[in-house]
Parts: C-alpha cells; sequence; structure tokens
C-alpha cells in the first residue's frame, strides 16, 4: 500500500552515533544507507552484541555511563515508532504486526488500571464512596459517561503522565538493550484530545494552561520518535467503526460527536503531524477501510535512515558516547525530580479543578492509610504486606504516576512483579 503523503526523508538512530562515534569509515564520501531489517531477513552472520544491561534489577552507576558497552547493543532495528490515529481504527493490530516483523516490543497504552491498582493488588477505586467527590477515582469509562465532570482536568493530565512515564521507559528499554520499541500512541501525540476537549467545553483555560506548562518542562529533554505511523479516517468512519468495536462506555457516550471528532482530526495534523514533520519520518494511511499491513511494513523497510543532511532527527544525534550514557541515567534515575520540576513550574497556576485542598488531602490520605495497607509504608518497603525491609533494597522501575507498570510483560528478558 502507498501512503497518503511521506514527510522527511532522512532517519538517524543510534547505530549512526556509533558509527560516527567509532568512525567506523575513514572514507567522507560514502553514503551509508542504513535500513530497517525485518527478522526474516535478517542474517545468521550478524555480529554478537552485549547481552542487555539488566536495567529492570540493576540500577545504572556512574561507572557504567565510561564502561559500559551500551552503543554496541544497537543495530539497524534499534528505533522508537509510534503508531497514532483515531480511536477504534486498529492501531494494536498495526503494533504488534510492526513488533513481530521487525522484533520490537510492543508496549500497550498506559491503563487506569496501573494508575488505581497498586503493586500489592489493593483497588483505590473501591475506596470512592469515603471520599470527597474530587479526591474520587476517575478513570475512562467514567470520563466517557460524564466529560464535563470536575475531574476531567485531572484525568486528562494523568494520562499525559502515563503516557510521559510511558515513553521514558521506551527509550530507557532501547539505550539499555538495543531493542526497538513500537508505541499505541505516545506523550507528544497526547496534546490532540486536549485541543479537542478544550474546544468542547470541558477543559477551562486555567486547566489548559497547566497541562501545556507540565506537557513542555516534560517533554524538553526527551528525543522524539523515529518514525510515526498514522491510520486517517473521516470522521464518519471514525464513529462506524467505534460501533463496530462494541465498547459499551464508547458506544454510549456524547464524547464522539461529529464537532469533537474533527477538532480532534484538526488537531492531530496541525498540532501534533505538522510540528513532528521536521524532527521524524511520518507516514500516513488512508485506514477507511482494513488495508494490507505488509504494506506498511514495506515502507519501513524503505526508509534511508542515514540521511544526515537535514534537522530530520537530530534528537538521536549524541556528540559524544558519555552524552548518550547521560540520557540513560536521567531516564533510570532522575525522572522523580523530573515530576518535581513540572510541579514547581505549575505552582503559579494552581486551580481547584486540579488540587485538593487541606481539608480534603486530609480525608483522602486518612481514608488510605485506614482502608489499604499497602499505602502506609513505601512500595518494597512495607512489613504489612511481607516486604523485608532491612534486606531488600527498593523496587526498580518505580513511576512517579503509575501504581505498576505492564510496558515489559511481552519482553523475553525482562521480568516485573
Amino acid at each position: 500500500m502507498a501512503s497518503i503523503f511521506g514527510v522527511g526523508i532522512s532517519r538517524l538512530n543510534p547505530v549512526a552515533c556509533l558509527n560516527r562515534l567509532c568512525k567506523v569509515s575513514k572514507n567522507h564520501n560514502v553514503v551509508q544507507v542504513a535500513l530497517m531489517t525485518k527478522v526474516a531477513d535478517r542474517k545468521s552472520t550478524q555480529y554478537i552484541k552485549p547481552p542487555p544491561y539488566p536495567y529492570w534489577e540493576k540500577e545504572w552507576t556512574g561507572i557504567d555511563i565510561y564502561t559500559d558497552p551500551m552503543p554496541y547493543r544497537f543495530d539497524d532495528n534499534t528505533r522508537l515508532l509510534v503508531v497514532d490515529g483515531p480511536p477504534a481504527m486498529g492501531k494494536t493490530k498495526v503494533c504488534e504486526k510492526i513488533a513481530a516483523e521487525f522484533g520490537l516490543l510492543y508496549m500497550p497504552p498506559p491503563s487506569h488500571d496501573q494508575l488505581y491498582v497498586d503493586r500489592y493488588g489493593y483497588d483505590l477505586r473501591t475506596a470512592d464512596p469515603e471520599l470527597p467527590r474530587i479526591a474520587k477515582t476517575f478513570d475512562l469509562p467514567r470520563f466517557l459517561e460524564n466529560p464535563k465532570d470536575q475531574r476531567t482536568g485531572i484525568f486528562q493530565e494523568h494520562f499525559l503522565l502515563m503516557r510521559m512515564d510511558q515513553y521514558m521507559n521506551a527509550v530507557l528499554h532501547m539505550l539499555s538493550t538495543g531493542q526497538g520499541v513500537v508505541l499505541n500512541r505516545c506523550a507528544y501525540s497526547d496534546l490532540v484530545f486536549t485541543e479537542a476537549m478544550v474546544k468542547a467545553g470541558y477543559l477551562s483555560s486555567m486547566v489548559y494552561n497547566h497541562y501545556m506548562t507540565m506537557r513542555n518542562v516534560g517533554l524538553h529533554s526527551l528525543p522524539r520518535p523515529h518514525a510515526i505511523i498514522y491510520l486517517d479516517a473521516p470522521v464518519k468512519v471514525v464513529q462506524d467503526k467505534i460501533k463496530q468495536r462494541g465498547r459499551p462506555e464508547e458506544v454510549k457516550s456524547k464524547l464522539f460527536s461529529t464537532q469533537f471528532l474533527t477538532d480532534l482530526e484538526q488537531a492531530y495534523k496541525e498540532k501534533y503531524l505538522k510540528y513532528m514533520s521536521t524532527h521524524t519520518h511520518i507516514l500516513a494511511y488512508d485506514w477507511s477501510k482494513e488495508a494490507d499491513l505488509n504494506g506498511i511494513t514495506e515502507d519501513i523497510d524503505k526508509l534511508n535512515l542515514d540521511d544526515y543532511t537535514t534537522d530530520m532527527l537530530q534528537d538521536w544525534v549524541f556528540n559524544s558516547r558519555e552524552d548518550a550514557a547521560y540520557l540513560r541515567q536521567y531516564l533510570d534515575q532522575d525522572r522523580f525530580e523530573l515530576y518535581t520540576v513540572m510541579l514547581t513550574e505549575c505552582d503559579a497556576l494552581v486551580t481547584e479543578d486540579l488540587y485538593l485542598d487541606d481539608e480534603e488531602s486530609y480525608i483522602e490520605e486518612d481514608v488510605m492509610r485506614r482502608r489499604f495497607p499497602s499505602r502506609r509504608f513505601a512500595t518494597g518497603f512495607n512489613p504489612e504486606m511481607g516486604d523485608k525491609v532491612f534486606t531488600k533494597e527498593n523496587e526498580r522501575l518505580l513511576t512517579f504516576c503509575r501504581q505498576t507498570v505492564g510496558d515489559y510483560v511481552n519482553s523475553d528478558f525482562v521480568k516485573t512483579k
């Protein structure tokens, strides 16, 4: 299948960075073209790479910055790809196809179960009857039932934080293992829903400003994807596909009106794809009908990955091996500091739709500690839950917004609890 449009003609990945750092070729007139390689086409003679750095159980140290053979894990498939588009377009199926064809790790989109069900199995949503309204949980089904709820601002910022957390995990996985990742939507595209929600009157201007401040601070240091696969369709087709998918909360929701989906499409193309096209390859497809997935993988397979003549994917150009290692360290150890900076930048933008007052905060804390033994101590240091607090190190892969992480469950070598 031919794409509707392809924006950008150059790509760069860490293996290109490796070539530059190691100066593989002394002939500067040689033009190297690196293409992603399908699993079926890989040669048995490929060089043996160092084993993955076990980031899921071992902390990256200052010594590792200079001694770990990180760049030598990279190959032509060490890429970050994103499949994007309106609801019900079959993005999961496309992600799984791309992951299987190129040997990538597919990270399913974050869910509110990761936000509200903690690592010990307690579902915080069961405490809602005892909480003030603003403190009650607000997941996707509840949002679809009432998009005008006061908690919609909190809901949307939670989604931003969850997607941002997953995006950092994706880059961390790539730099630690050399395996590429494919995402179903991402932190960068979360903006399109916010834009449509503001136009629909679901979010106030104060909440929007707060969201944008958090987004700009949070994404400032993160590299943009290598490629975006956008599945396009007219609004009427999207509505029909939502009905065909048959999820009751979606079918009954007033959210997916013609106007909202029109605003969503406009935000996708003008606020997201247009901006990303100067940094990232865009492959867009008319997805009105079920299409041949092989066409997408063939288009990906033909992309020129090593044309350095433009600004395309400069996020992945590192001046030294240490620069790449510092990004790796930032993703592993400094994300909590990033969260603190994000909140500090938003201190002047306090709005009652996003924050609990002192009394509400006291009630929430009291209910949580009384209802859930898991909330009385930090995760990994909770004797009531059987943690051996004096012999066990803190849990790896703790996130700043999700109780649990499901990003690595389908990786052969990553084991999470």
